[in-house]
């Protein structure tokens, strides 16, 4: 049952949302080692997406003392460990020589592998990449791939739904997807953040559709899929370093552009 969790913190604010990157991923993995330490060294030591993603320490709009982390959860295995061993409201969470107190833990969305996989709208599937997003290149030479691209995008996603949904897709989905899916448009741009202050990391933000294609593979049921897997991306982010704060992916809307017009549509 995958689900989001949303720490609020105060205290003073970062240099940027990403300077904690580190930390926040050390305290959301010292949660889980609290309430269930075997789970936690299984996650860490698996050599295989884990199911947890953690975003970056965004300020809250209305409140300059306030910033919120949201985390992602794949499976329920990992729901009640994280909200269990967070400290709770009036605790307290040290991120680099900076101490924040705990204002609430808080569930703000979950959902069952089935309504992942209710009947998609169309074929047509709108994102938003709410912070940078990239994939690794195959190769001996470390490389990153920053422009959307299909097949990596749903390889990302399919990845997760096979290691944690109780009912896997077949093996040749990703065959099919590689032929049938497309970017139809995409607005956005590459950007630089520095995790932690030391690392510097590259990748898309901005908004992108893919449609399915007519093709061999039925198109509706590609579509279905597809769907089931771009609405698990709001759990468990796209590409890499997602326990870092990067590839925070939203189902979004691309607007149409007027009849007549040419080139990509606008970002509403």
């Amino acid at each position: 049952m995958p689900a989001r969790i949303r720490l609020t913190l105060l205290g003073p604010a970062p240099s940027g949302p990403h300077r904690h990157a580190d930390g926040l991923r050390a305290v959301v993995m010292a949660a889980l080692r609290r309430a269930r330490p075997s789970l936690a060294a299984a996650i860490h030591n698996a050599n295989q997406p884990n199911p947890l993603s953690v975003g970056p320490l965004l300020a809250v709009a209305d409140d300059p003392q306030a910033h919120t982390v949201e985390i992602g959860c794949v499976t329920a295995e990992v729901i009640e460990p994280i909200m269990g061993g967070l400290p709770g409201q009036g605790g307290r969470v040290v991120l680099g020589r900076t101490a924040y107190d705990v204002r609430d833990v808080t569930v703000t969305s979950m959902a069952d592998f089935d309504d992942l996989a209710a009947s998609p709208p169309g074929r047509a599937i709108p994102l938003r990449l709410l912070t940078p997003t990239a994939h690794h290149a195959p190769g001996v030479v470390r490389r990153s791939v920053v422009v959307p691209d299909p097949a990596l995008y749903f390889g990302s996603w399919f990845r997760r739904w096979n290691l944690y949904a109780p009912t896997p897709f077949s093996e040749d989905l990703m065959e099919a997807i590689g032929s049938q899916a497309a970017v139809r448009a995409f607005e956005g741009g590459t950007r630089a953040v520095r995790l932690d202050g030391t690392r510097t990391f590259i990748g898309f933000t901005g908004r992108v559709e893919f449609t399915i294609l007519d093709g061999p593979a039925d198109p509706a049921a590609l579509a279905a899929a597809a769907w089931a897997l771009a609405r698990l991306a709001e759990y468990c982010g796209t590409g890499v370093e997602t326990m870092r704060g990067m590839g925070q992916t939203r189902i979004g809307q691309l607007r149409r552009p007027e009849s007549g017009a040419k080139g990509a549509p606008e970002a509403s």
